[in-house]
């Protein structure tokens, strides 16, 4: 819900999207959500949080739901950018093959998650190509709307930029439990 009021924020207030666009920003602050959930099952976290299965299992169901929605708003002529004489163009193919490269690959821990005895557990490690893949995701969506915070609505940050920020951040400190770095303050 906090995610989606940011989204609410930006586009229905600032950029004045009205009602009739609910969906779409329902289904950015979803995409935003899994996003962070698939970071962070990959951290060592405190007990308070939720284990890292439940982040990933979250994270693909919400991935599913994201990508549901997205096909959804294609139905309904909501991204004609990514369309050239009724082909899909270069950039909407690279979003098509980095999200639905991520999806697929999720599938493999979230066997491993819920059938231990059957699937390997090294499986489990395939969320990190996930995530590594799915880093260009909202790169190649909207790196070229990052640069100007004066054309951003209200200067919020386009979600696109925040879930890439996240991710940085969630590889540093992946990258420092790694090596040991106490970042107990964190997390």
């Amino acid at each position: 819900m906090i995610l989606y009021s940011y989204a609410a924020i930006r586009y229905h207030v600032g950029k004045e999207m009205g009602v009739d666009y609910f969906f779409f920003v329902f289904n950015k602050a979803i995409a935003w959500t899994s996003a962070t959930y698939l970071g962070l099952s990959l951290l060592k976290l405190k007990a308070h949080f939720p284990t890292k299965k439940t982040l990933g299992i979250s994270s693909f169901i919400l991935g599913l739901f994201h990508i549901s929605m997205t096909f959804v708003l294609v139905y309904l002529g909501f991204f004609p950018k990514y369309y050239d004489a009724q082909a899909i163009s270069n950039e909407g193919f690279l979003i098509l093959i980095s999200g639905g490269l991520t999806f697929l690959i999720m599938v493999f821990p979230l066997l491993a998650s819920f059938f231990p005895a059957t699937y390997p557990k090294n499986w489990l490690k395939l969320g990190k190509i996930a995530l590594f893949i799915n880093l260009f995701h909202p790169i190649i969506i909207g790196i070229k709307n990052w640069g100007f915070p004066s054309n951003w609505p209200l200067y919020l940050p386009p979600i696109t930029l925040l879930t890439t920020l996240v991710y940085g951040v969630i590889l540093l400190i992946y990258w420092k439990q790694k090596k040991g770095v106490n970042i107990t303050p964190l997390i």
